[in-house]
């Protein structure tokens, strides 16, 4: 899925709205997401699951191809971790 489907899939959902108004609260959601996580704070949307800033450390890597060791910088990335209510509707009992 694709932003545009989100957006379809919410305009279809809810109704009333033009394509473009949904595009933009879809956008300003995504924006206010990537802000706090900017600022170091962690999102929880409840019965979804939560996104946080996990801090990697400086490493050696190799290139696969050349077997060339280089320096992989450390770095800032996001971790995902699913809510119970998603594992359970993704891995039923």
């Amino acid at each position: 899925m694709i932003k545009n489907d989100l957006v379809d899939a919410v305009r279809d959902e809810i109704g009333g709205f033009s394509t473009k108004e949904i595009w933009t609260y879809v956008t300003f959601v995504f924006d206010e997401i990537s802000s706090a996580l900017e600022r170091g704070e962690s999102v929880k949307l409840t019965k979804f699951g939560t996104f946080e800033l996990h801090e990697r450390k400086a490493r050696i890597g190799r290139n696969p191809k050349t077997l060339e060791e280089a320096v992989i910088t450390a770095r800032k990335a996001v971790k995902f971790r699913s809510s119970n209510a998603v594992d359970n509707t993704l891995n039923p009992k």
